[in-house]
């Protein structure tokens, strides 16, 4: 159990990272500034909407922009940790000509995760229960997949298969126990996400019987502020991670010495 908590420790230290170097928390500003009103745009159109056609069109695009939106900041994320890490400085200029380089990939991944909350989105609707727990179990499989490859994309400038076969290769001689990092970190998130989502619908409804539009600014700018600090705290793990067993990879050693300044204090 002491190896799962070792993940809050984590998450304090690569904030304590972000204190000394700010422009680390860049890609949670404007994850939050570009998705926030776009996620507030999505829904108004979706309740104005009348087919069901409509309303999955909408759902489908306006989802699939909003994961491109999450997945483009913490691909940034990754080559700021990468270069905070490596060189002491990270550099918003370099990490955006690093993710301009693979946006494909990007791209891919929103569409997929989009299309499996479409997935979950209909089997809620016809009541599926079968199809729902599925859909959610592969979500996952596929969430964690995202941020297991995204780093190895971003910092190689692998094309969408290339990563996942670059991942894959790592992992057959993984010395760092990702497996547990993976189950660690949705613990963390899991438990940041119910206290947000708590207090995401205590602000709707105290405002939102007197101001519907601002409860609602509220609700998804709250719900927004969540997704990007889990995606960041997970891109952050993850990238730490792809780092340790790189390194283990080159010089044949297990030595938590190489790993990440972040991850080889918890794990000493």
């Amino acid at each position: 159990m002491e190896r799962y908590l070792r993940v809050f420790n984590f998450a304090f230290r690569v904030f304590g990272m972000a204190g000394q170097s700010p422009v680390l928390l860049a890609p949670i500003a404007a994850n939050i500034a570009l998705a926030a009103p776009f996620m507030l745009g999505c829904a108004l159109a979706f309740n104005a909407v009348e087919s069901s056609a409509a309303a999955y069109t909408v759902l489908a695009v306006g989802i699939t922009l909003l994961y491109f939106i999450d997945y483009f900041c913490n691909a940034v994320t990754a080559s700021l940790i990468y270069d905070q890490v490596t060189a002491g400085k990270p550099d918003v200029g370099a990490a955006f000509q690093r993710t301009q380089r693979v946006l494909g990939g990007i791209a891919i991944f929103a569409a997929i995760s989009a299309a499996f909350d479409l997935l979950q989105a209909y089997a809620s609707e016809r009541n599926d229960i079968v199809a729902k727990i599925a859909t959610r179990v592969l979500y996952a499989l596929w969430t964690t997949a995202t941020y297991v490859v995204m780093p190895a994309m971003v910092l190689e400038g692998l094309r969408f298969g290339a990563a996942f076969a670059r991942s894959k290769e790592l992992a057959s001689n993984d010395p760092t126990n990702v497996g547990i990092g993976a189950v660690a970190i949705g613990v963390v998130n899991y438990a940041l996400g119910g206290a947000v989502f708590y207090l995401a619908h205590k602000l709707h409804g105290a405002v939102g019987d007197s101001s519907p539009v601002l409860g609602a600014m509220l609700f998804y700018s709250v719900i927004n502020v969540y997704w990007a600090v889990s995606g960041y705290l997970k891109i952050t793990y993850f990238t730490c991670f792809y780092l340790w067993a790189r390194a283990c990879e080159r010089t044949g050693t297990t030595s938590i010495g190489l790993a990440p300044a972040p991850l080889a204090a918890v794990l000493s």
